[in-house]
């Protein structure tokens, strides 16, 4: 599609978007990226170009047709954060259109899509020359309309960061200046990423407001570039309309998950139970309608039916409400009910911008409550039905739930404001809080189907009179209903008792007289029928119920083929499947056991042998292991998902050592893709039931990663502890590496810094000796940045030797810029200031070699510091105000407030005692954006400068102090003796 029609068709357009290459007057560099609105012009964020000795703009960026040009800043404004390129088009370049512009309302509530595209610096990747370049990334995701009213922006929730490559610099750090997308129409530019609000949150400037904030002069020349009539009312985007729906028809719900397989078929009357459960879904006021009732009374059946007509438009009796979004499927039998796959289908019925930004939220290191509150605010005003069928396998005998996440969901569901409507079976109701009971309803289906239903349904299991039933009288077959208690199950399992016994023929009375009225008709009559099976069916329906879930008919003959002698799978199977006692999905080609059945054979299994329960798990363990995807190709946490069946299989064989090997696997992925606190309760579960050592081992680092991650600390500490203790045992030098960089990592995490340095050096040494350069150099640099926060500068040195060692055999320009990183830092720790100097120019020019600016920042903040220290204080100002652009244009709230504070510093050794109280307090405003403690020490400087303004020497003196205290051990800040010798001089010399 050329440019012409791109523009008619509005939207955003790959040939347009920029990546903007900055030169800095300092040698250093950084990279943004913007959108081609006009033929001549570029949309960017202020702060890219800010400070910039040359600016390029590209175009199709390492693709055919790449193009390239020089730009010129033509208008900017660094209140809004917003700035205008220009350049020259190319000889023959075909014009381009003007983008449309438009706004989001922020006057009501409503979340719109959206979306960018830019280059961020977790795009970072290695071409085949070895250079680096930044791929692009669209980004999708939504805008709340009414988040951020106070400072008039958009808040942009996507998916989060796939990576973080370095915890001091945002990894969207690039993505600033993109275009923000809704629909046709331009509204935003990315200008910042705050990493206290999480990976998955972007702050854009919104055009609207930054024409309505500026003066007459600016705004008509912004207005002009942007190719808009200086007044113009940009539209609503909220307004404008979709694809128009037939006027009045009904808007389908989406469906996600298979409706319950049993019972549709077998439906029968329940018209009062289907009702209220209508009026109660119906019903703002409740939260969950949980229909309940003994096994087989056809609980799944009517939640199936209610399901089925919701899907075609139709409210259950009279209920008058709008008509469900989204309808979700789910079943302890088939995909399982847990936080996690409800979280997920959720977000599937809620379309693909909202899923990708919710997997980003499950993705990230949150508090569970937080992932389920973004979940139900994505869901917004719409109504979502989800249907949880057996949730008695997840309750304990007292009616509470057996998992912790399970129940953190249910307590969101009561307390939040918007919340989708839960339809549960179960044979016991949940146990709810008193005060959470009037939120929630109960149908509960205590009698069987009436008389006349009954007989209706045992006419239908014999259409074609070849069993005798059609043709009795109605009296004949009530009387068979009646024995039974009319229990839909137990009807379908009489006929089924019948079709079976080809060599008797027995009449549906002689099925009924071995029976006595007993309290659980049903399950006797299931019994019965599994003793009556042949040797081949029992042992296929003995597979069936040991998978538990859906399985093709591959996963049934390769688990019987290891029996002697192996079944015929596939006569078993149509057998099965005549007599009612399977189900098949012919979509996905699987089968499986009916709840009940599946519940009477597992148990009827023996205890050991050939054919016992665990030699049977243990079977289904190796079939989920042969299928399981290699580790290349993993993406989604259902990549995992036969992995996780294997373990769960291993775990009821009694091969806790086999399971601890399957989580050594997997559990440090699950960790890294949310799901923590799965990945922690799986661990539990092997707890003092792991013997062999190394299969302990696997299990301690895994769960040690897990603890690092999900908490608590110290438990992490005991574990990587003690698998370092049997790693040394075992003499695994690879599992050693690991155990001693957990160790480190989590005395560092709890501020324990001296005892970190050792198993960090420990794990560097084993790095090397196992041959695995990138964890080396990881655990080397973490190692130097350590020894120089403690003030061991000749230690840090010796890192960064190391780190030049390595990037020399690598030949890595990365590691080789890392190297002069430690280097910087350790020499400032050493108060070596001409040769931190030296270094950091080193460090800034190494980092633009590579191709990146993960510590430009830092390295122009070391300069200005030492530059401060040998009486330079002008120089270290423009060098300071240097460091701060780099460190605002990667977005790095901490590096901002770093850099604010020893500007401020800078100004008070000049005397400018106001702008040093300016530049405290906005250090102070970022550190505490940032979460890092030396705010209090911004805020103490900033109230110093303001005493010695007045002056108030003697309060100036005393808030130096407090500043200098608050500072610690940072030596990326001026040293707090500068301020206690100025402290000092106050009060000798007010």
């Amino acid at each position: 599609m050329n440019a012409e029609a791109t523009a008619r068709r509005g939207g955003l357009d790959p040939h347009r978007i920029a990546e903007v290459i900055v030169a800095t007057a300092a040698g250093g560099g950084r990279r943004g990226s913007g959108y081609r609105v006009g033929d001549t012009a570029v949309l960017t964020a202020f702060h890219v170009v800010a400070g910039a000795a040359a600016v390029r703009v590209r175009f199709d960026a390492d693709r055919p047709g790449e193009w390239a040009a020089a730009a010129e800043l033509a208008w900017s404004d660094p209140g809004t954060d917003v700035a205008v390129l220009t350049f020259a088009t190319p000889p023959g370049g075909a014009p381009v259109p003007a983008a449309r512009f438009g706004r989001i309302g922020d006057d009501r509530h409503a979340v719109i899509d959206v979306h960018a595209a830019g280059f961020p610096l977790w795009k970072r990747r290695r071409g085949a020359d070895g250079r680096q370049f930044r791929e692009l990334h669209q980004a999708d995701g939504t805008v709340a309309a009414l988040s951020n009213l106070r400072t008039g922006t958009l808040e942009i929730t996507v998916a989060a960061a796939a990576a973080d490559p370095d915890p001091a610099v945002s990894p969207w750090s690039g993505m600033s200046g993109a275009a923000v997308w809704a629909g046709p129409f331009l509204v935003g530019v990315v200008a910042e990423h705050h990493r206290g609000e999480g990976l998955g949150r972007l702050t854009a400037v919104r055009v609207d407001h930054t024409l309505r904030q500026l003066a007459d002069g600016p705004r008509a020349r912004l207005a002009a570039l942007l190719a808009l009539p200086d007044r113009a009312v940009l539209p609503d985007v909220a307004t404008e309309p979709d694809t128009p729906v037939p006027p009045g028809a009904p808007v389908p719900s989406k469906v996600i998950g298979l409706p319950v397989a049993h019972g549709l078929e077998l439906f029968k009357d329940r018209v009062e139970a289907r009702e209220l459960i209508g009026r109660h879904l119906a019903d703002p006021g409740i939260r969950m309608v949980t229909v309940t009732g003994r096994r087989g009374i056809g609980k799944s059946a009517v939640a199936a039916k209610v399901m089925e007509l919701l899907e075609r438009g139709e409210w259950p009796g009279h209920a008058r409400a709008p008509l469900p979004a989204g309808l979700i499927n789910l079943s302890t039998r088939t995909s399982g009910v847990s936080l996690e796959r409800l979280y997920f289908d959720c977000a599937r019925a809620l379309g693909p911008a909202h899923e990708a930004r919710l997997l980003g939220v499950w993705a990230a290191d949150r508090p569970v409550p937080d992932k389920i509150d973004e979940l139900f605010a994505a869901m917004g005003d719409r109504l979502f039905v989800v249907l949880v069928d057996n949730l008695e396998d997840r309750l304990l005998d007292d009616g509470r739930l057996d998992d912790g996440e399970l129940d953190t969901f249910f307590d969101c569901l009561f307390r939040a404001r918007g919340t989708p409507r839960l339809l549960v079976t179960s044979q016991l109701p949940l146990r709810l809080p008193p005060e959470l009971r009037r939120f929630a309803a109960e149908v509960e289906l205590s009698d069987g189907l009436p008389p006349a239903e009954s007989v209706a349904l045992l006419r239908e299991f014999d259409q074609d009179g070849s069993l005798g039933v059609a043709q009795l009288s109605d009296a004949e077959l009530l009387q068979a209903a009646v024995r039974v208690h009319r229990v839909p199950r137990a009807l379908e399992l009489l006929v089924g008792a019948m079709a079976d016994d080809t060599l008797l023929l027995p009449t549906l009375e002689e099925v009924l007289e071995d029976f006595t009225l007993r309290e659980d008709v049903v399950a006797g009559l299931a019994e019965d029928r599994y003793q009556r099976l042949s040797a081949d069916y029992r042992s296929v329906l003995n597979v069936l119920a040991v998978l538990r879930t859906p399985a093709p008919r591959e996963a049934v003959e390769w688990i019987a083929s290891g029996f002697d002698p192996a079944p015929d799978v596939t006569a078993a199977l149509s057998g099965l499947l005549r007599m009612r006692m399977l189900a098949v999905d012919r979509r996905t080609r699987t089968y499986v056991l009916h709840p009940m059945d599946a519940d009477l054979a597992y148990g009827a299994l023996p205890a050991e042998g050939p054919l016992g329960r665990p030699a049977l798990e243990r079977r289904a363990a190796e079939w989920y292991a042969r299928i399981a995807p290699p580790r290349r190709d993993w993406r989604t946490l259902d990549d995992i998902q036969a992995y996780r069946r294997a373990f769960d299989h291993r775990v009821r064989a009694g091969d806790m050592d086999e399971a601890a090997f399957v989580m050594g696997a997997i559990g440090q992925w699950m960790v890294w893709h949310g799901s923590t606190a799965a990945a922690i309760s799986m661990h539990l579960t092997l707890e003092e039931q792991v013997n062999d050592d190394r299969a302990r081992l696997a299990h301690l680092i895994s769960f040690g990663h897990a603890r690092l991650n999900g908490g608590p600390l110290p438990h992490a500490l005991e574990l990587f502890t003690e698998a370092a203790e049997v790693a040394e045992r075992v003499e695994d030098r690879r599992a050693l590496q690991e155990a001693m960089f957990g160790l480190g990592d989590a005395h560092r995490q709890l501020g324990r810094l001296e005892e970190a340095t050792s198993p960090l050096a420990r794990a560097g040494a084993l790095a090397r000796e196992n041959g695995d350069a990138e964890a080396e150099a990881h655990a080397v640099l973490s190692l130097s940045l350590a020894h120089s926060t403690l003030g061991d500068g000749e230690a840090a040195l010796a890192g960064a030797d190391r780190l030049a060692e390595l990037a020399a055999v690598s030949g890595d320009e990365l590691t080789g810029a890392r190297s002069w990183n430690a280097r910087f830092t350790a020499l400032l720790t050493l108060g070596r200031w001409e040769e931190t100097i030296a270094a950091g120019d080193r460090a800034v020019r190494a980092y633009a070699a590579a191709g990146v600016q993960e510590a430009t920042d830092y390295a122009l903040n070391a300069k200005g510091v030492s530059l401060l220290a040998l009486g330079r204080p002008e120089e270290a100002l423009a060098c300071l105000e240097e460091a701060l652009r780099a460190a605002s244009a990667m977005e790095n709230p901490r590096t901002e407030g770093v850099c604010l504070y020893n500007t401020a510093w800078t100004q008070w050794t000049l005397g400018r005692y106001e702008r040093a109280a300016e530049a405290a307090e906005r250090s102070a405003a970022s550190l505490q954006r940032a979460g890092a403690a030396e705010a209090a020490a911004a805020q103490a400087l900033g109230e110093a400068a303001r005493a010695r303004s007045v002056p108030a020497a003697r309060e100036a003196a005393d808030a130096l102090v407090r500043a200098a205290r608050a500072a610690g051990g940072n030596v990326e800040m001026v040293r707090p003796a500068w301020l206690t010798a100025q402290a000092e001089t106050l009060r000798e010399h007010p």
